[in-house]
């Protein structure tokens, strides 16, 4: 008689070992567009203390997010079918920050015809979009060398919709690269810290 495994075994171990294989195999020169939009010291601390960066890979609240881009994403392809919509597409290019070549990387939740689609979860709808959302999705226009995007927002009160058609500059994404590197501002946003798995070893925690 075969043994059915445990569900929220086979989630975390799925989750464990994707978060392992973004960490192993990241490079140096390698910058995240989701690195650009928060705190610059995260990247650090999460090459320093990667078994951190494991287990909070497995956070509840992230694991919910995925799974809903990943049920929203496969709705789409099977309404509008999967020539139209192209789900967690993989995009580089290389920008030139102090002399030094790195390679901005990205993978878009969707892109749906013309259109970069971001898909975002979040607790409330006051305040959406918010301003690190925006700027992600301006990132990802520049990286696709796409001019327009939607953000999409699954909220318990709504679903929200908010176009984004400013593309971020070359200029723009530079100086990102450069707050990464030089560590500032640390943290980008006053927020930041109360939902970092990092602020217990940060000495640029908020108080």
């Amino acid at each position: 008689m075969s043994v059915v495994p445990r569900i929220s075994e086979l989630i975390y171990r799925w989750r464990i070992e994707e978060a392992r294989k973004r960490i192993e195999s990241r490079r140096e020169d390698e910058v995240y567009v989701t690195d650009l939009v928060l705190c610059p010291l995260k990247p650090r601390f999460q090459r320093i203390y990667k078994e951190i960066a494991l287990a909070y890979s497995f956070s509840p609240v992230t694991a919910m997010g995925d799974f809903v881009h990943m049920g929203l994403e496969r709705l789409l392809q099977e309404i509008l079918g999967e020539e139209s919509v192209k789900t967690e597409v993989e995009y580089e290019k290389p920008i030139e920050v102090e002399g030094r070549s790195y390679t901005v990387k990205g993978r878009v939740d969707a892109v749906v015809g013309d259109t970069v689609l971001e898909i975002k979860t979040s607790r409330s709808d006051a305040n959406i979009p918010y301003q690190h959302h925006v700027q992600q999705l301006r990132i990802y226009l520049w990286l696709t060398d796409m001019s327009k995007g939607l953000l999409l927002y699954i909220t318990p009160e709504r679903i929200a919709e908010f176009p984004v058609l400013n593309p971020a500059s070359d200029g723009e994404v530079a100086d990102l690269v450069r707050s990464i590197i030089v560590g500032e501002p640390a943290p980008r946003y006053p927020w930041e810290c109360a939902r970092c798995p990092y602020a217990q070893l940060c000495p640029r925690r908020c108080r």
